[in-house]
């Protein structure tokens, strides 16, 4: 259970994030800035997990969640869902009539 709130909690910052230096700097304060005068120390202490506010994650889990998030989008948008009254043989007038406008209700062209 702990490993699904985890993966969860990184899910979460994959997609608040657009990349892992953004999430870096989510991480850092003002004064780590005042006292370091330096933004590359920083992120390394962030992702060395020295200094920061929040979970520490990996560049290379960061990626790779990025990666798999985009990967389940994509499928999404691409696969088809088939219809239910496909294959079919049916009989009455009412059956018939909703399997006409069954994918236009699918699509939101027809409520």
């Amino acid at each position: 259970m702990d490993q699904d709130e985890g993966l969860t909690a990184v899910d979460n910052i994959v997609t608040q994030f657009n990349t892992y230096e953004d999430f870096l700097d989510s991480q850092i304060t003002t004064v780590d800035l005042y006292y370091l005068e330096d933004e590359s120390l920083a992120r390394q202490l962030v992702e060395l997990g020295y200094r920061g506010t929040g979970e520490i994650v990996k560049r290379e889990d960061f990626e790779a969640r990025k990666a798999a998030i985009d990967i389940a989008r994509q499928a999404e948008r691409t696969q088809k869902k088939t219809l239910t009254s496909a294959g079919k043989e049916l009989h009455d007038n009412f059956l018939k009539a909703l399997a006409m406008r069954e994918e236009d209700n699918r699509a939101g062209k027809l409520s």
